[in-house]
This record gives C-alpha cells, sequence and structure tokens, in this order.
C-alpha cells in the first residue's frame, strides 16, 4: 500500500515539473517573439509623414545687405593740389557750408598768372591773321585787263582794214592791171603783218590771264590758310578762356566746404597730403535724400523679385528692428555677373546714417496648388522626381508598415513646400523624413 501511494506521490510530483516546464517553455517563446520584433523594428528606418495639402507657396528671398545713401556727393581737383588741413572726420555729420578741408592754391595762381598771358599772346595773335586776311582779300582783285582788251580790238581793225586795201589791190591787179605786182605784194605784207601783230595781241592777253590766275590761286591758298589759323587762334583762345575759369574755381577750392547735410563716409587725403585727380577728396552721405538698402541674392532668387515688392529690413545696430521698404532696382551685381543679382530697395528711417549692416526679407506669393508637400518628402534620382508613400500590410507578427516609391510631376516650390502636379493625391501618406535611406518596397517604423 504505501508502495502504491509513493507511485502516486511520484506520478503527480512529475506531472508537476512537466506543467512547469510546459509554462516555462511557452513563456520564453512568447519573450522571444516579442524581443525579436522589438529588436526588428529598433533596426527599421523611422519615418515621419505627412498628408498633402493645398494652399499657396509663399516664396521667401532672404539676405544681408548695407544700407547705403542714395545721393553720395563728392568733389575732384582738376590738378595736384596739397592738402593743408583737415577739420573732420569719417563719420562725422556736417551741415552745408561746414568746412571740410583747406588745400594750398599758390601753384594754382601761379598757373593762373601763366594761362592769362598766354590768353592775351593769342588775342594779339587772332588781331595780326585779321588784319594779314584782309590785306589778301584786298590784293585779291582780277589785273585789269582793258588796255589788252583794247589793243586786240585794234589789232583786228587793222588787220579787217588791211584785208580789205589786199581784197581791192587783187582785184585792180588781175581785172583791171592798175596796179603793179610790187604793189600788190606790198597790200599782202601789210596784212601779215596785222595778222601777226593780232596774234602778238592775243598772246600777250592770255599770258596775263595766266599770271592772274596763278596770282589768285596763290592768293586763295594764303587766303584759306589764314582763315584756318584764326579757327585754330580762336579753339585756343577758347580753350584758355575755359582754364582760366577751372583755375579760378580751384582757387576758389582753398577752403573746401560741405555741399549738404550729410554724414562723412570717405576722406581720402590727409594733411600734408597731395590731392590729384584720381579720386575725391571726400564722400558725403546727403541724409537729406534718403536711403536705400542693397542686399546681395542669387539670381535664381531674384528671378521672383519685381519693381514695387515690399520688403523688411532688419537693422542690427537697431536691435534688429524691422523698416519696411520698396524694391527699386534689381540689376547684375558685378563681381559675379550672372550668378548674383543686386537688389535696391528704398527704405525711410531718421535713425539711419548710412553704412549699417541688416538683413532684408522679401515675400512672394508665387501660387496656389491643391497638393503640397515638404520639401524634404521630394527625392530626385537618374528617373526623375519621387516622393515615398506610407503603406499598410499584415505581417506573421501583426501589421507592419512598408513604403512605396512613387514618380511625381513637381512644379513650383518655396522655403518650405512644394508643389505635386502629378503622381499623388491628398489622401496619401508621404513620407517626409526619414533616418535611414529608403527603398521601394523597405520596412519602416513610424515616429509619428
Amino acid at each position: 500500500m504505501k508502495a502504491l501511494d509513493a507511485d502516486a506521490n511520484a506520478n503527480i510530483e512529475k506531472r508537476k515539473i512537466i506543467g512547469k516546464a510546459t509554462v516555462i517553455f511557452l513563456m520564453v517563446m512568447l519573450f522571444l517573439t516579442f524581443f525579436s520584433k522589438t529588436i526588428n523594428n529598433l533596426t527599421l528606418p523611422k519615418v515621419t509623414y505627412e498628408t498633402p495639402t493645398s494652399g499657396a507657396l509663399m516664396k521667401e528671398v532672404t539676405d544681408t545687405g548695407n544700407v547705403v545713401a542714395k545721393t553720395i556727393r563728392d568733389l575732384y581737383v582738376h590738378t595736384s593740389m596739397r592738402v593743408t588741413g583737415v577739420m573732420v572726420e569719417v563719420g562725422d555729420e556736417v551741415y552745408q557750408g561746414q568746412t571740410l578741408l583747406t588745400l594750398d592754391t599758390a601753384d594754382i595762381e601761379n598757373q593762373l598768372k601763366d594761362q592769362q598771358d598766354q590768353y592775351t599772346q593769342k588775342k594779339l595773335h587772332l588781331e595780326k591773321l585779321i588784319q594779314a586776311g584782309e590785306k589778301l582779300k584786298e590784293s585779291n582783285l582780277p589785273e585789269d585787263l582793258m588796255n589788252l582788251d583794247k589793243a586786240i580790238q585794234t589789232a583786228q581793225q587793222n588787220v579787217d582794214k588791211a584785208q580789205r586795201n589786199y581784197d581791192n589791190n587783187k582785184v585792180l591787179y588781175d581785172e583791171v592791171g592798175a596796179i603793179s605786182a610790187n604793189e600788190l605784194a606790198d597790200a599782202k605784207m601789210s596784212l601779215d603783218s596785222a595778222r601777226m601783230d593780232y596774234e602778238l595781241a592775243k598772246n600777250n592777253r592770255d599770258k596775263a590771264i595766266r599770271e592772274n590766275n596763278r596770282d589768285i590761286e596763290n592768293n586763295n591758298r594764303d587766303i584759306e590758310n589764314n582763315n584756318r589759323d584764326i579757327e585754330i587762334t580762336k579753339l585756343d583762345i577758347d580753350m584758355a578762356e575755359r582754364r582760366i575759369a577751372e583755375l579760378a574755381k580751384e582757387i576758389n577750392m582753398g577752403t573746401v566746404t560741405a555741399p549738404s547735410d550729410g554724414i562723412v563716409t570717405e576722406l581720402y587725403y590727409s594733411e600734408g597730403m597731395t590731392a590729384n585727380t584720381s579720386q575725391p577728396l571726400y564722400k558725403i552721405a546727403d541724409i537729406q535724400g534718403g536711403f536705400q538698402f542693397i542686399a546681395t541674392v542669387n539670381i535664381s532668387a531674384g528671378e521672383y523679385l519685381e519693381v514695387g515688392d515690399t520688403a523688411e529690413i532688419s537693422i542690427n545696430s537697431l536691435n534688429n528692428r524691422n523698416i519696411q521698404g520698396k524694391v527699386n532696382q534689381i540689376r547684375d551685381n558685378q563681381q559675379e555677373i550672372g550668378v548674383k543679382k543686386d537688389v535696391i530697395i528704398d527704405i525711410d528711417s531718421d535713425e539711419l546714417i548710412g553704412g549699417e549692416i541688416g538683413t532684408a526679407s522679401i515675400r512672394k506669393n508665387i501660387g496656389s496648388y491643391n497638393v503640397l508637400v515638404s520639401n524634404s518628402a521630394v527625392g530626385q534620382d537618374s528617373d526623375g522626381d519621387f516622393v515615398y508613400v506610407l503603406k499598410e500590410r499584415e505581417g506573421p507578427l501583426g501589421n507592419e508598415f512598408y513604403v512605396e516609391k512613387v514618380s511625381v510631376s513637381i512644379g513650383e516650390s518655396d522655403n518650405i513646400k512644394t508643389a505635386v502636379l502629378s503622381g499623388i493625391s491628398s489622401r496619401d501618406q508621404v513620407v517626409s523624413n526619414s533616418n535611414k535611406p529608403l527603398s521601394n518596397g523597405s520596412r519602416v517604423m513610424l515616429v509619428n
């Protein structure tokens, strides 16, 4: 009996051990299943997603720049002058008529005297040329050919008379025989002599005309040269007059004063230096003329901007306070043509003096769209633009998420959003960020 009870107790104890082992086994299996799923999930890319929205794209162009006065006044000397004194410093606020610099005008005064002497000499030379021209014109009269014309007329009359005498004598000799052959020969000699006298008179007149024409040509050439000398001398006198006026103005620059109220932004010379024509004496920002803010932006950003756009300027020295402005001009940046654009913005503030540094911000509505996603959601490869759309399916351990690569056609974009024209709809869940690279079909873990 005791043996039977011992066997029964052993069986019961055995079943208890088997039951505990089974429970432990099942618990271990459940733990391993859960743990393996957790480990697997920890290795998956972690993504955030969004649902596309509709709305307007706002392009914001932001860049730093400087405040400059609209009107910058300066002054150049026209000849080298030594600076004898400088009464202001860069950054000083000056009023119109205030003395800025003093210059040594002794050399200019000597140049002025020399120029005035040359001017007087040229005026005297001009008077002599004019008098010489008048004499040349008086001598350019044709020679009196009346006597030569009268000699030709007389010689022609003698020829006619000799011809009639010869013709009469020939009739008398040939038809009547009333005169001798010697008398006819004498008449012929008289006719030949008269003809020779006529030819000589003509030659004398032609020679006189040729000589007179040559004298006239020479005289005309002298008159032309004289007129040219007169014009050149007049030009020299005009130049001398202008130079005298310039030198007189330079002498008045012995004391250089401010042309307007403003701020001294540049002083190019100090006391003892020699000012020259290569750079101005000073530059003054005319504070009454207003100010502009000049920012340099990428050419792609500049394409969105137009003259008249409203801008906000944050000025560093004014505790980043915003000042309203309007775009006045958009031009090529001369240092980076084809790459950068200078945006000139008109601004108005009584606290500005020029030279301040700040940041310009210009917001532009560039259109409304039905499907907008974050810029980070759009990728690009050799096939074009794409997004990853979030998908869900049943797995061996429950529902799981994966992504599907979808080709899209995109439109404009701003600093935050990109317009999608085709490929997805507003009902899709689009991956906006991932901590690991994705590919079509990749399983993912949601952070949202």
